[in-house]
């Protein structure tokens, strides 16, 4: 099975809508298709309040097949932490396949004496408005990310692997409209790799 390794860093967060009246705490859940199975947390940023700077950096591995269809999204929310329950402040939604095409573009346009080994990618930094209820709140979420080399893991068998015992992995079952509906396994997982 190929797989593309994905680097993501949440750098910061400004004009976030949230009441000033107390010493408000943000955090960011990162999740694949906004499934709660499949989320990172950040810290908490004690200090910034409607500004925080987390710069959480964290990488996974997923299907290559999730940079080839707009259906795979990533989606990072964001939280005030409260006492009586967290309180969402907006999300950014963003397919595999916009991030994937953007670093490309960005290392098309490049003109240096040195090559890209082949499938890795240079980075790129992004700015997305903050999305509350469907509209924009005004907000902006900052962050970096960068695919990796493709790679070749074997999928789990019913017997115990090394994979299996590594790595809790979770298919995407995602639906591409091509004029019939089709679902796509894209395996996904946060196991395979710690947080830098």
């Amino acid at each position: 099975m190929e797989c593309r390794k994905f680097e993501i860093t949440l750098v910061s967060a400004r004009n976030l809508e949230v009441r000033e009246t107390h010493k408000m705490k943000v955090y960011a859940k990162i999740s694949i298709a906004g499934d709660p199975n499949m989320e990172k947390r950040t810290p908490v940023d004690k200090k910034g309040r409607a500004n925080p700077a987390w710069n959480f950096t964290t990488i996974c591995i997923i299907g290559k097949q999730a940079v080839e269809h707009d259906g795979v999204l990533l989606v990072i929310t964001l939280y005030c932490s409260r006492t009586f329950g967290d309180q969402c402040i907006g999300e950014v939604c963003v397919s595999f396949k916009e991030l994937f095409n953007r670093e490309r573009t960005l290392w098309g346009r490049l003109r240096t004496p040195f090559s890209s080994p082949k499938g890795v990618g240079v980075g790129k930094t992004v700015n997305y408005p903050v999305k509350n209820g469907g509209s924009n709140s005004g907000g902006v979420l900052k962050f970096s990310y960068r695919f990796g080399e493709v790679v070749i893991v074997d999928q789990p068998s019913g017997r115990e692997s090394t994979l299996a015992s590594v790595a809790q992995w979770v298919v995407l079952i995602i639906t591409v409209v091509t004029g019939v509906d089709l679902p796509i396994d894209i395996p996904f997982s946060w196991k395979m790799f710690h947080e830098v």
